[in-house]
C-alpha cells in the first residue's frame, strides 16, 4: 500500500444562482460589491474575488462568471445575484451566498485492484473564516498505517504572502510492480516527512511557491530487492496559473503548474526532480465539457524510493503500485452532467489515456486504454468529489476498478 500525502492534499486543494424572472438592472457601471449571508467567512475574504467585476457595465455582466468566482472560493455557494442603483448613476453588485459546512470529520475510503485504505480526519476548510485549510488524522490500509497533519494559510489577494506546513509519518509495506501488476520489489519502510512552504500570489490567476522539505525513509524489512535507506532535504520552487468558468451546471478549470526540486542527499546521493501538471476543461454546452489532462514526472534519482506514482501523470490505466523513474501521461475525454440533488451534482465521464514511462527495470513502455466513471460533487460541504470508475490497459490487459470517498477519482 502507498498512502501518500498527495491523496490527502487533494481533499483541500476544489445551488445555482437564483434565476430571476426580470433582467438585472443595467444602464451603468458596477461601483461596489455587497455580500450577504456570511456567518463565519470574513467579509473581505469573500469580497476580494468579486472585486474584478467593479467597473464592468451592468448590461454585459456574465452571471456565470460571477458564480464561478463565488464557487472558486471553495467555501461559498451562490444563492442569488442582483444589481441595484447606488444613487450616483452606478450599480451595486449584490450577492447572497450560503456558507458550506467547513468543519467536519471526514472519512478517507479508497479501494482499487491493489489497495484498500480507510482513514478518518478532522478538518476545517475555512479555518478562522480565512479560507485556510487545517486537518489532522490517520489512515490504515492494505499494508500499513499513516498519520498526518497540515495547515495552509491562503493569501487573501494578489501580492499576498501565504504559507503552509505539515508533517507525515507512516509505516507501509510497499510493492513496486510492472504494468501487469507483477511485483519485482517488496519491502516495509518507515517514512517521516516535514514540508513547510511559502506561497506568493502574483496576480489574479498566477501564484508562486517555495517549499522546503525533509524526508527520511528507513527500510525495516525487505523480502524482495531492498532499496537503500535515504534522507534528503528538498528545495522546491514552483509556479502555477489557474482560472475557472461556470456554465450553469459544471465548474471547469484551466490550470498549469511546474515545480523543480533539488534534493540534497543527507544520506545517499543528491538528485533533481521536475513535475508538470496541466488541466484544460472547456464547456461545449451547459453541463457537457471537454476534459484534457496531462502530467509529467522526471527524476535523476537512482534510488527506487523516489520513483513516481501513476496518478501524478493523470492516468488510471496502470496499477497503483507501478513504479518508474520518468513518466508522461495524457488523458482526453468528456464529462456530462446527469442530475442535481440538494446536496450535490452527479456526472458521468469517459476518457482515453496514454502514458509513456521509463524505468531501470521496466525499460521504455507505452500504454493506452479507456477509463470511465461517475462523480458526485458535493455542494453543501467544502469537500471535493467522490466517485467510482473503471480503467483498462490495452497493452497489458490490466483491468482496474476504483472507488473513493473523501477524494476525487
Amino acid at each position: 500500500m502507498r498512502i501518500r500525502s498527495t491523496m490527502i492534499l487533494l481533499l483541500l486543494c476544489s445551488g445555482r444562482i437564483f434565476s430571476q424572472e426580470a433582467p438585472l438592472a443595467g444602464g451603468g457601471r458596477i461601483s461596489s460589491v455587497e455580500i450577504s449571508g456570511l456567518k463565519k467567512t470574513k467579509p473581505y475574504i469573500a469580497r476580494y474575488p468579486l472585486e474584478k467585476f467593479i467597473g464592468q457595465d451592468g448590461e454585459t455582466l456574465d452571471l456565470n462568471e460571477v458564480e464561478a468566482a463565488v464557487r472558486n472560493t471553495g467555501v461559498l455557494e451562490p444563492v442569488a445575484v442582483e444589481l441595484a442603483g447606488d444613487g450616483n448613476g452606478g450599480l451595486i453588485l449584490q450577492i447572497r451566498v450560503r456558507e458550506k459546512w467547513s468543519i467536519f470529520p471526514f472519512p478517507l475510503i479508497s479501494f482499487n485492484s491493489g489497495e484498500r485504505n480507510f482513514g478518518l480526519f478532522l478538518g476545517d476548510t475555512n479555518a478562522f473564516g480565512l479560507r485556510d485549510q487545517a486537518f489532522a488524522g490517520g489512515a490504515y490500509g492494505s499494508g500499513g498505517w499513516m498519520a498526518m497533519a497540515f495547515y495552509n494559510y491562503t493569501p487573501d489577494r494578489a501580492g499576498g504572502l501565504g504559507w503552509s506546513a505539515g508533517f507525515m509519518y507512516s509505516r507501509q509495506e510497499r510493492k513496486d510492480t510492472d504494468r501487469r501488476q507483477r511485483s519485482y520489489r517488496r519491502y516495509t519502510a518507515d517514512t517521516l516527512r516535514v514540508f513547510p512552504a511559502l506561497n506568493y500570489s502574483l496576480a489574479d490567476h498566477f501564484s508562486g511557491r517555495m517549499g522546503i522539505s525533509f524526508t527520511g525513509i528507513t527500510v525495516q524489512k525487505a523480502p524482495l530487492r531492498a532499496p537503500d535507506d535515504a534522507m534528503v532535504l528538498g528545495f522546491s520552487p514552483g509556479l502555477s496559473v489557474r482560472d475557472s468558468h461556470w456554465d450553469g451546471r459544471l465548474l471547469s478549470e484551466q490550470s498549469a503548474s511546474l515545480e523543480y526540486t533539488f534534493n540534497l542527499g543527507l544520506q545517499g546521493s543528491s538528485f533533481h526532480t521536475v513535475k508538470f501538471r496541466g488541466v484544460y476543461e472547456k464547456s461545449l454546452v451547459p453541463g457537457f465539457r471537454l476534459s484534457l489532462r496531462s502530467g509529467v514526472v522526471w527524476t535523476s534519482s537512482s534510488n527506487s524510493l523516489f520513483e513516481f506514482n501513476p496518478k501524478e501523470c493523470q492516468v488510471d490505466i496502470l496499477p497503483p503500485e507501478f513504479s518508474a523513474r520518468q513518466g508522461w501521461g495524457f488523458s482526453g475525454g468528456f464529462e456530462k452532467y446527469l442530475v442535481e440533488f440538494r446536496f450535490g451534482t452527479i456526472s458521468a465521464l469517459g476518457s482515453w489515456q496514454v502514458i509513456y514511462s521509463q524505468g531501470p527495470v521496466s525499460g521504455d513502455e507505452l500504454d493506452q486504454g479507456p477509463s470511465a466513471g461517475v462523480r458526485f460533487y458535493l455542494s453543501r460541504l467544502a469537500l471535493p468529489a467522490f466517485g467510482a470508475g473503471i480503467a483498462y490497459n490495452m497493452n497489458s490487459g490490466f483491468f482496474q476498478f476504483a472507488f473513493s470517498l473523501g477524494i476525487g477519482f
